[in-house]
């Protein structure tokens, strides 16, 4: 199972990490965020100083922190939004061995 276990740099949508197979990936998030407009809160992304809040959870995914907000039955819900390892990893641009 592949896994997010370092952020190396992040800069201008592109995030660049390593898996625990020793790999080195840069991922152009823009295609992807421009995809997903249709989520609430997903322009938040667009933000420099947001975008750089990334972090890898528990599952090795990346993750930003209460981005997403639905509204269901007049109540809202605010959520993260995540990238799986897997979708990372195929969205990678550029493939390098530490």
């Amino acid at each position: 199972m592949k896994k997010i276990v370092e952020i190396i740099a992040i800069q201008s949508f592109y995030i660049t990490c390593k898996f625990n197979n020793g790999r080195i990936i840069s991922i152009n998030m823009k295609p992807l965020l421009d995809n997903q407009q249709f989520l609430q809160g997903i322009e938040k992304l667009y933000d420099e100083t947001i975008f750089k809040k990334v972090r890898i959870g528990k599952m090795g995914e990346l993750v930003w922190d209460n981005i997403i907000t639905t509204i269901y039955n007049n109540e809202q819900t605010v959520w993260n939004y995540d990238i799986s390892p897997e979708l990372a990893w195929s969205l990678g641009s550029t493939s390098l061995v530490s």
